[in-house]
């Protein structure tokens, strides 16, 4: 895998038109007697088949199961098997007229129920959530737009409920880039985070690697072979427009935009030696941040300030795990794990912690650590797990993986302390290097 070898669309605005208005004057809960936050105790919950009010539309099957995914997901919720619900499915009743006893005698101690109402091609529909053992509606929301917004509705309501038992909310409907094989060549692929609605960005015929996003969410900085040499290119995620970022003999991998995308970050490769440099949205390099000493320093990224940079480095030896200050100052090591091969840093969102990974246990690992290196914690330990990427809130890596199953690779996502291991992609193909993007607006 590239990412190895040199250690290493935005969704749609489909939200126009969408209202979110809170159904009720709801007395909620105190969220500090449900908290679930670092609980080792999944939360059972059920959610049965919407009621169907007027119109014809799927949404009252489809929401459920959209929501379901995302909870498990999550890891912090047990999803009821439907098959055990005493109520008839897509019953409909008021919120104050459920039959709490239907749910209490199956194990649920949070119910999801809501209407749907379809009129021509515009749809609204009502969420509620409900405290099975206080029986009582603790959460509601009303959404209204397009049949087309049923996927953003499940999503913006399954971070509502995430919010409200952890205090923070989910990262649903966000969506994660990837590379994939098809042929011989590696393209761009976007899809949920949740691993459906996969979509094919390129067709560039060659290598499409090493993808990143920028801050606004609709553009990808990425590396490209389509002109049969390596240079970088931004691709739109709405239009499909490609253009060309530099255009040299040498090798640009690992472009990173700043928060404001006034800059990029990159690794140059000319000969045997590869350094970061700092360049504009033209291309143009302002500056070289380390400095040509034979060495192959790879693999930058930004801390979320801007004020640090992590990358990788091989000048002791094997590669491992850099951090400078943004102007190249400070160069110092930080990944004193026991490996003597660690590549493909990130930051995390918060900037409190640093992911990498490291040959370990015959194989390549996830670590995170703080980021002066203390505090490392090893979160895979068996198969191959490469190219970790975080989430927007900081609370999950999507990363490539093996699953310890021959070589092929597919993408998943973890917990950031190891635990909740969900595979989201199951192509035949392998799936690498997959850059999460930020929340949609």
């Amino acid at each position: 895998m590239l990412s190895n070898i040199l250690c290493e669309f935005y969704m749609k605005k489909f939200f126009v038109g969408l209202v979110l208005t809170l159904l009720l004057p709801l007395t909620a809960l105190a969220q500090t007697d449900i908290y679930i936050r670092g609980s080792g105790k999944l939360f059972p919950i059920a959610l049965p088949q919407l009621c169907l009010k007027s119109g014809e539309s799927k949404a009252n099957r489809e929401i459920p199961r959209i929501i379901a995914k995302n909870l498990i997901i999550s890891g912090y919720f047990e999803v009821l098997n439907p098959e055990a619900y005493i109520e008839e499915p897509g019953k409909c009743l008021a919120p104050q007229d459920v039959v709490y006893s239907d749910w209490s005698v199956i194990g649920a101690e949070g119910l999801v129920r809501g209407t749907v109402e379809q009129a021509a091609s515009q749809i609204t529909i009502r969420l509620y959530l409900h405290d099975i053992s206080r029986q009582r509606v603790v959460l509601g929301k009303e959404y209204s737009g397009s049949s087309e917004q049923i996927r953003a509705i499940a999503h913006k309501f399954s971070n509502e409920i995430l919010r409200f038992f952890t205090g923070q909310a989910g990262v649903f409907g966000s969506q994660i880039a990837f590379s994939s094989k098809v042929g011989r060549f590696k393209e761009l692929f976007v899809m949920d985070m949740d691993g459906s609605n996969i979509r094919q960005l390129t067709d560039d015929r060659g290598l499409a690697v090493s993808s990143s996003w920028h801050p606004a969410g609709q553009m990808l900085i990425y590396t490209s072979y389509r002109k049969r040499r390596p240079d970088l290119f931004t691709i739109n995620l709405l239009s499909r427009r490609i253009q060309q970022i530099t255009n040299n003999p040498d090798l640009e991998l690992g472009g990173k935009f700043n928060k404001d995308g006034s800059l990029i970050l990159a690794s140059r490769s000319s000969g045997k030696e590869s350094d970061i440099v700092l360049m504009r949205p033209d291309g143009a390099v302002i500056r070289r941040l380390t400095r040509p000493n034979g060495s192959i320093d790879v693999s930058p990224d930004w801390s979320p300030d801007n004020s640090r940079i992590v990358f990788c480095s091989d000048r002791s030896g094997g590669p491992q795990i850099y951090v400078m200050n943004a102007d190249g100052s400070n160069q110092h090591r930080i990944s004193f794990v026991s490996s003597n091969y660690c590549t493909s840093p990130v930051w995390s969102p918060a900037g409190d912690k640093i992911a990498f990974v490291c040959r370990a246990e015959r194989g390549f690992n996830l670590f995170i650590s703080d980021t002066d290196g203390s505090n490392p914690l090893q979160l895979t330990s068996y198969g191959n797990n490469e190219d970790p990427s975080w989430s927007p809130d900081g609370r999950y890596l999507a990363f490539a993986t093996t699953f310890g199953r021959g070589s092929v690779t597919h993408i998943a996502i973890i917990r950031n302390d190891g635990s909740s291991l969900t595979q989201i992609t199951h192509g035949r193909n392998s799936d690498s290097q997959p850059a999460w993007g930020p929340l949609p607006h």
